[in-house]
């Protein structure tokens, strides 16, 4: 589960329709594209202190490294906590790892909080079993709960920027992934197997799933896996997810992660978040491995950097649609009514005006355009490729300032 660096995709990927529809943001006046931050500083804050898992000491301090730029001046700023990979194995990663997308993500007008979590040391404490891994995957959630609350209460003051606590990114890579998606998705309803809630129960309790607070908008899953896809129910948050089909340490599907526990893999993950109705975008590299996909390799790297152009664009679409403090900006009567197409998109537009609309694949290409009619109609897609494409509409007569964006799967013809 060690990713030596997520540098060039998991910038991109961060808050797809993750939306406060109340909410106000200077930030996405601008294109996340567009900011370019130089004066990234990076301070390391202690946000806890928590018992050690092998017991060789009593407890230990727990630190994140929060990245911002000093150039960008926002009095909110989009907030992302990221989780390092490393099996849950102290020697084998830390949150040093992440500086390099951390730093990214900052240029580009981001708060980020890479955040070290409680994890077994084999210096101190030996080969772990099967239930030292579960106890510490555990404290690991619990740990990334208390840097959650710990950037609700902290942001604002001293060092510490304003974010926007009302949309929060959770994410990672490999464990840090894990950890990210079983906090999405665990709640006090559901069936937890007796080991987990066992180790629940030894470590206080379950975390809080919902908090008057802060709220979790988004999660990001770079090759990560979850014990029991029926813990994603309706109404908790969307998820972007990237993974390898030869990835034999977390299985894409279904299998033993790392030799400890078996796991469902991000295929079964989105399939599952796509049936209870929650927007899900899984971007599969055939026959990618469990870390060389992240890597700066010929095979990977250019996809991954064109796949980045185009997500910070639906990021943009997506996230700052209805939160753009521009007064005239506002969402078009249109409606998608299929996200599941076999060949005709059926679209409903009960807008007066001439609506325009695109159809963009995943490498940010237009495949086809034109212009919408009043009322319901069908439109018949001209792609060929199965995957994910967005469906844009926009009106030229007020600037474009009237829009509309869903994504939408084409199974192939």
């Amino acid at each position: 589960m060690k990713h030596n660096f997520y540098r060039y995709f998991l910038c991109g990927l961060m808050v797809l329709t993750g939306i406060n529809y109340g909410a106000s943001q200077d930030y996405c006046d601008a294109l996340f594209t567009d900011n370019q931050f130089t004066s990234v500083q990076k301070v390391e804050l202690k946000y806890g202190r928590a018992v050690e898992p092998t017991g060789y000491i009593d407890s230990i301090d727990l630190y994140l490294d929060l990245y911002y730029s000093t150039d960008n001046t926002p009095e909110i700023r989009p907030m992302m906590i990221l989780l390092h990979g490393g099996s849950f194995i102290t020697e084998l990663g830390n949150k040093s790892s992440m500086e390099e997308i951390s730093r990214l993500m900052a240029s580009k007008g981001f708060v980020v909080a890479s955040i070290s979590y409680r994890t077994w040391s084999f210096l101190l404490g030996g080969v772990p079993s099967v239930a030292n891994i579960v106890d510490v995957v555990t404290k690991a959630m619990l740990d990334l709960q208390s840097a959650i609350e710990y950037v609700v209460a902290s942001q604002g003051q001293g060092q510490f920027p304003g974010v926007d606590v009302d949309n929060l990114i959770i994410g990672g890579g490999s464990a840090g992934a894990i950890t990210a998606l079983h906090r999405l998705y665990i709640d006090e309803e559901d069936d937890l197997p007796d080991f987990l809630q066992a180790a629940f129960d030894q470590n206080g309790g379950l975390f809080p799933s919902h908090s008057d607070d802060y709220n979790i908008a988004y999660g990001l899953n770079l090759s990560g896996g979850i014990l029991d896809t029926t813990w994603i129910d309706q109404g908790e948050p969307s998820l972007i997810s990237v993974h390898g089909t030869g990835d034999s340490t977390v299985y894409y599907e279904y299998g033993l992660a790392n030799g400890f526990i078996e796991l469902y893999g991000s295929k079964p993950v989105d399939e599952r978040l796509r049936h209870q109705g929650i927007e899900s975008y899984l971007y599969t590299f055939e026959g990618g491995g469990h870390t060389d996909i992240y890597e700066n390799i010929p095979l990977y790297r250019e996809p991954l950097l064109q796949v980045l152009d185009t997500a910070l664009d639906l990021v943009h679409h997506q996230f700052c649609l209805r939160t753009s403090t521009l007064p005239d900006v506002r969402v078009a009567d249109v409606e998608l009514r299929n996200t599941l197409v076999q060949r005709d998109l059926i679209v409903v537009n009960d807008e007066i005006k001439k609506m325009d609309f695109q159809i963009v694949d995943m490498w940010g290409r237009t495949i086809q355009g034109g212009q919408l009619g009043y009322g319901v109609q069908r439109i018949s897609f001209g792609g060929s490729a199965a995957g994910y494409y967005a469906f844009r509409v926009y009106s030229a007569e007020d600037g474009g300032q009237s829009r509309y964006q869903q994504l939408f799967y084409y199974g192939g013809g």
